[in-house]
């Protein structure tokens, strides 16, 4: 098949590499090398069947932001939790948690983000290659916990090649206004021929999220203030959110020993350390006088006297977690070519903090493992077959542990196949059968097999229409929350119930039937592609609130619904100059995501429709950017949920690259109109907005 001059920027699949004064030809040959680790047999993002978006160079650097989901947010078809600025997960087609994976060099973080929003992602991006997206179901290696897409943030603490030099490395350093962020990382590699050694750190902190206005919104102040029978009284909290800062630290060491072709065996250890609060005042009444030195910081010298004796402990994360990796192939040089062994291994522990008080302690031991034989690749067919293990060892510690202790094994096999029928059309198919065992000491044991299976096809329709379509039948097992809970979610302000703990049995496992369909058109000056998706779900689970009230929160039942979600992800770029030297394009954009229950229900904070339009401008070493980007209001919202108005986020940034040393430096103006801007998937929208207008500088130097 032969290769399309699409455009380097995240256009509904294709690979974000905008990198300054770039000539068309120039960034085209950017894109063909960058290779998606996350799906078989190393393919670019055009030769994939599912919708694709590679982050990675100078826009990587540029999108930087305090936490994974915060980085990828703005990216087509992504969302992301944010509770609060560390603990914030990508959300992709307004699902979240278990149905989004999210990986670090093709395994499983092995954290408990997906347990819950309240829980940051242990992976930082900071210093990563490129973070790797797919959206929809991701079958092929992964299983039935990527079930709406997967996350992929790649790095070079094990390297598979050899270095361009013997010495080299990286230093990246940013600073926020709204967020009081400021962030420093450092990478090292060195060697030669045979063995490779790395380095790398970084240390972050932030303080209390700068807004501009109140933390809670406009429709719940009213709600309290009718409630209260105080029409107009208005909420203290304005300006800053309550408990919102951070602190986070993370280092790692690894060496890779290279053979001869393509072997290697390489292996690294790294740490990851945080302290976060929790906003949206969580937690119990005290009795403590309110930090004068905050208020202080926000210019509110009576704030702590109005608390006094009604203040309520507020709610903080400690988190640490250990990482082992090894990755190495082996080549055979028979039918199999090569195998390929991925190993991670990680030690979790977080403690949450109300007030000085411990209330509950989490901690996680999980192994991810893979092996893949990769078949030797003729003019015609090409393939990989897999075996993966994943066990993770789940401890909850006190009295409000809302989850019983488990273990869970998860022993999956698969196959991926592609064949070029001729130049114009491939078909790539996969399947993939597991076995999932969850154990409790005090519940019945959970033990069942999920199928899943996918065709797809790519096939130039001329030469400048390029149609990939993928169809994806796949299973969904429940996990040890859906069907085990049963306590005081303190973080989140609700008391969970699993199905098993109402008494309802096991859950059944969700059944999904997914069709992506992608058409990209490419001509001299214009570049467009549009995605159709639709998924059909059956037994889709649920967590619902009921009328009853446990221990001063609502109670929420897991539940089982059929479900249907379809959407839309378009992007068209227009080139305004093409010269030598100088760039100018225009792009428009947008994507939105229906998703409702068969009785009529809507699901829960589902994202809403998106529209936007951005002018990027390069000559030499400089860039320069503009866009608006508006968010329609949700009211398709679920029972007991509160709509989200409408907001518009102006963005602008200048870019300089250095030729000697090689360094880029980038200014960045965010929500330049200080919207009160609230994310509809987020947990937290009606008391923690996106942070108000903001300044950010960041450097880096490659060496």
């Amino acid at each position: 098949m032969k290769s399309k001059k699409f455009p380097a920027v995240a256009v509904c699949g294709l690979v974000a590499v905008t990198g300054p004064a770039l000539a068309q030809d120039d960034e085209q040959e950017q894109v063909d090398e960058i290779v998606v680790t996350a799906l078989p047999l190393g393919k670019t993002v055009e030769a994939l069947t599912q919708p694709t978006t590679v982050l990675s160079g100078d826009d990587l650097a540029r999108s930087q932001d305090i936490s994974l989901g915060e980085t990828i947010a703005d990216e087509l078809g992504v969302s992301s939790t944010y509770f609060g600025p560390i603990a914030s997960r990508p959300v992709i087609r307004g699902q979240a948690g278990e149905r989004v994976q999210v990986l670090s060099n093709g395994l499983d973080s092995l954290d408990v983000s997906a347990l819950s929003e309240d829980h940051a992602v242990t992976i930082d991006n900071l210093l990563a290659d490129h973070v790797e997206i797919v959206r929809g179901p991701a079958t092929l290696i992964y299983g039935s916990s990527a079930a709406a897409g997967i996350v992929n943030v790649v790095d070079s603490r094990i390297h598979t090649s050899p270095l361009e030099s013997d010495f080299s490395g990286a230093v990246s350093v940013t600073s926020d206004s709204a967020l009081g962020s400021n962030a420093g990382a450092a990478k090292i590699d060195f060697g030669d021929e045979t063995f490779i050694g790395h380095f790398d750190f970084m240390r972050r902190s932030s303080d209390d999220v700068e807004i501009p206005g109140f933390a809670e919104s406009a429709i719940l102040r009213q709600m309290e203030a009718e409630e209260a029978g105080e029409e107009g009284e208005e909420e203290e909290n304005e300006g800053f959110i309550e408990n919102s800062a951070s602190e986070t630290e993370s280092s790692a060491f690894g060496f890779s020993l290279l053979g001869s072709g393509d072997n290697f065996l390489g292996f690294s250890v790294s740490n990851y350390e945080t302290n976060y609060g929790l906003p949206g005042g969580h937690g119990h009444e005290h009795g403590e006088e309110h930090d004068e030195d905050h208020d202080e910081d926000h210019g509110d010298e009576d704030h702590g006297e109005e608390h006094g004796e009604e203040e309520e402990e507020v709610v903080s994360i400690d988190l640490e977690q250990t990482r082992y990796e090894v990755r190495g192939q082996l080549g055979l040089g028979g039918f199999f070519d090569a195998a390929r062994l991925s190993l991670a291994h990680t030690d979790y522990e977080h403690t949450e903090f109300e007030g000085a008080e411990v209330g509950t302690v989490y901690q996680n031991e999980g192994t991810d493992i893979r092996i893949d034989l990769l078949q030797k690749e003729s003019d015609v067919l090409a393939g990989t077959v897999g075996l993966h293990y994943k066990e993770l060892d789940f401890d909850a510690v006190g009295e409000e542990a809302f989850v019983p202790p488990s273990d869970s094994e998860q022993l999956g096999i698969y196959a991926f196949q592609e064949w070029t029928v001729s130049d114009r059309l491939v078909l790539q198919g996969s399947a993939r059968f597991e076995n999932q065992t969850i154990t409790t000491a005090d519940f019945p044991e959970y033990d069942e097999s999920a199928f899943g299976a996918s065709v797809g096809t790519l096939f130039d329709l001329t030469d400048t229409l390029v149609l990939s379509a993928n169809l994806a039948l796949t299973e969904r097992h429940p996990n040890s929350t859906e069907l085990y809970a049963n306590g005081p979610h303190v973080a989140v302000e609700r008391f969970e119930r699993g199905s098993v703990t109402l008494g309802n049995g096991v859950l059944d496992k969700e059944t999904s039937t997914n069709i992506d369909v992608t058409l990209r058109g490419d001509y001299d000056r214009f570049t467009w592609a549009v995605t159709a998706f639709h998924n059909d779900v059956s037994d889709y689970i649920l967590l619902s609130p009921t009328a009853e009230e446990e221990d001063g929160f609502q109670v929420f039942d897991f539940r089982q619904s059929d479900a249907e979600l379809y959407g839309l992800e378009a992007e068209a770029l227009f080139d305004i100059i093409n010269t030598e030297g100088r760039h100018l394009h225009a792009r428009v954009f947008g994507d939105f995501v229906h998703a409702e229950e068969d009785n009529g229900n809507y699901l829960p904070r589902i994202t809403p429709m998106r529209l936007g339009a951005s002018l990027h401008f390069a000559q030499d070493q400089f860039d320069a950017s503009v866009s608006v980007v508006n968010y329609s209001e949700q009211e398709k919202v679920a029972l007991n949920e509160l709509p989200t108005d409408s907001y518009t986020m102006v963005d602008a940034e200048l870019s300089y690259r250095f030729g000697q040393p090689n360094m880029l430096v980038y200014l960045r103006g965010l929500n330049l109109g200080d919207e009160d801007a609230r994310r509809h998937t987020s947990p937290l929208k009606d008391v923690a907005p996106l942070p108000g207008r903001s300044i950010r500088l960041g450097l880096r130097m490659d060496f």
